[in-house]
Formats: structure tokens, C-alpha cells, sequence
């Protein structure tokens, strides 16, 4: 019985879940079997962005678009997905992390996945049960990674 392991999803990796692109294979093959899927609110709102964007550049049908949004909502409504969020509101929050994104020059949602992966419900987990980041954005792999968390960077890594 292969092991059920705890992944947090960025947008570039869930995208690959939903559509065809490169990559879309590994990442579907790998995450298969293991169930527990986590998306920040951030993130969750960049994949409907990222859809959108294919769609009006002409890289997904209206049929497509319509249908990669389904499986996204229906994946939270059949709870394969779940969202999950500290405050981004509060100042504390949002100090760190502002200064993670510019520590790293990251984006404030990406910054804001590595501040979840360190306060949410998950963090106190170690060893092998630690999440991992799945992402196939390198910039925010190399962070996670020198912020010490786990993270498989789905376009340059083995699978882990």
C-alpha cells in the first residue's frame, strides 16, 4: 500500500492537474495515490487566474476552461482538495511575509504558501509526515528548500 502523504499545492502543480501542459503526467502519476491535497485561498484564486489566462490566449477551448474550473470546485466540494489559510490580515502575518518575498523575491502568494507550510495546521508534523510543497515554479522551490521544508519542484526534481 503505497504511503498517504500530505501535499500543499501551488498553483503552477495544481494547474497540471487540471489541464494538459508539460509536466501534467508526472505530477498526476505521482499524485494519484496519495490523497491529502492543501491549497492556500491564495493560491486556489491564482489557478482560476492561470485558467482564465490559458483560456483568453486561446491555449484552452471554452469547453476546457469551463471543465478545468469544474473539476477545481468539485474537488473542493468532494473534499480531494481542501483549503486551508492562517490570516493573512493580520499585521504579524503579513510582516513575515513581506519579508520572505523579499528575501527570496518571491511573490507575496508564493511567500504567503511558505508562511502556511511554517504556522498551519500541519506544521507541527515531522519527519516523513512533514508536507510537501509541490510546485514547478523553481524560485519557490529553491526557498522552500532553503527555508527548510520539504518540496518536490515537479519540472526539475525526482519524484519524491
Amino acid at each position: 500500500m503505497a504511503d498517504i502523504r500530505t501535499h500543499y499545492l501551488d498553483a503552477s502543480a495544481l494547474v497540471k492537474l487540471l489541464v494538459e501542459e508539460d509536466g501534467s503526467l508526472v505530477v498526476r502519476t505521482y499524485i494519484g495515490p496519495h490523497a491529502t491535497r492543501i491549497v492556500t485561498s491564495l493560491c486556489f484564486a491564482e489557478t482560476l487566474g492561470v485558467l482564465k489566462a490559458k483560456h483568453l490566449r486561446n491555449l484552452l477551448s471554452n469547453e476546457q476552461y469551463l471543465s478545468a474550473c469544474e473539476e477545481l470546485m468539485a474537488s473542493i466540494r468532494n473534499e480531494t482538495l481542501e483549503i486551508e489559510d492562517i490570516d493573512i490580515s493580520q499585521r504579524e502575518t503579513y510582516e513575515e511575509v513581506e519579508y520572505l518575498a523579499k528575501k527570496h523575491s518571491l511573490d507575496i502568494s508564493d511567500a504567503f504558501q511558505l508562511v502556511t507550510l511554517k504556522r498551519g495546521l500541519l506544521s507541527s508534523l515531522e519527519g516523513e509526515s512533514r508536507p510537501i510543497l509541490i510546485t514547478a515554479d523553481k524560485r519557490l522551490a529553491t526557498a522552500a528548500k532553503s527555508e527548510g521544508y520539504r518540496v518536490w519542484d515537479c519540472m526539475n526534481d525526482p519524484i519524491p
